[in-house]
């Protein structure tokens, strides 16, 4: 479809290259695109990539073993990234060369998070008024690796003012590319992601000496909304993140495909309650599935009545006897 076409990361390395079947790719979301989430969208298959939810450094490098736990096994039809994200250089370096030996194919470091513990400790989207410091840590991972380095990134924290100054950074310290999600740091999910920031960022580094891919983020609440980025800002590809999570079958409508019947989003759902909750294990994980029932529209599984009783369950079998009776009555 038209905009719709393959991506390409690259490194130092030409031959370490990473390149994505489509270019819209699934965000990482704190707290939501977990190994388990995030395989349950890229296995509906027509997803570019993927990347972790942020792991976080502070007084140390992290381990090998963390860093797998995190990435998980390769998929077989999309690269899956590894995001860090670092206060500042110290302990880049040896991160992301663990990151490297476990297999991460490239690493996204996080500017964006907007978090108020993250942004209390200057790091995330707190860097954004430090241009210097952004390239530094950019510096430190691409100097690490021949994989791609990206930097997801804000407009800025209360004003665009340094977003050109953070971009020039990226690429200046050796990003691969930039992730521009189109909202300031102050600004609520209610506040309207403003395409002109992609725009502008697509414009300037489009002219860098060394030209890198620009990559739109923000806004996007249906497929139609990915191919008017693409049209609207020239950005070399899309990061899906919300509506992916109302709609894990975006990518595939983004392609031109079918929403997704009520019977493909009840088995997803009995597939992500399994998988968070086996038969016989432990309830811990049962928040977490609601979260998937307060936002998930696909499909009309739950609606408001179901929701508002399914959010009080404190056994999955309740949910799992809800699921049934949806698969029954549509039978």
């Amino acid at each position: 479809m038209p905009g719709l076409r393959p991506l390409t990361f690259s490194g130092r390395d030409p031959a370490r290259a990473v390149t994505f079947p489509n270019n819209v790719l699934l965000a990482p979301m704190e707290g939501i695109t977990d190994r388990c989430y995030r395989d349950l969208v890229l296995d509906l298959g027509d997803v570019g990539g993927a990347c972790s939810e942020f792991v976080r450094l502070s007084v140390s490098p992290i381990g090998p073993k963390t860093l797998a736990r995190e990435l998980g096994p390769p998929h077989p039809t999309a690269p899956v990234g590894l995001q860090i994200m670092s206060p500042s250089p110290n302990h880049v370096a040896e991160t992301v060369v663990h990151a490297e030996a476990v297999g991460a194919p490239w690493i996204d470091l996080n500017f964006g998070c907007p978090v108020k513990r993250v942004f209390n400790k200057c790091a995330g989207s707190a860097l954004l008024d430090f241009p210097d410091r952004v390239g530094a840590i950019v510096a430190a991972a691409a100097d690490a690796t021949d994989l791609p380095v990206t930097a997801k990134i804000r407009a800025g924290v209360s004003d665009d003012s340094r977003l050109d100054d953070v971009l020039d950074a990226c690429a200046d310290a050796g990003a691969a590319a930039v992730i521009l999600h189109a909202r300031l740091r102050t600004d609520s999910y209610s506040v309207p992601a403003r395409w002109s920031w992609i725009a502008r960022a697509t414009d300037r580094l489009s002219s860098h000496p060394r030209p890198l891919p620009l990559i739109g983020n923000g806004g996007v609440a249906v497929a139609d909304d990915v191919h008017r980025m693409l049209a609207e800002t020239g950005c070399d590809g899309v990061m899906v993140a919300r509506a992916a999570f109302a709609n894990p079958w975006i990518f595939r409508e983004v392609h031109g495909g079918p929403p997704p019947t009520r019977a493909e989003a009840l088995a997803l759902s009995n597939r992500y309650l399994d998988l968070l909750c086996p038969v016989g294990g432990s309830a811990h994980p049962l928040p977490r599935f609601k979260q998937f029932i307060r936002h998930v529209q696909a499909g009309d599984v739950f609606d408001d009545a179901a929701r508002k009783t399914l959010l009080r369950a404190r056994d999955p079998q309740d949910v799992r006897d809800y699921l049934a009776s949806r698969r029954d009555a549509a039978a």
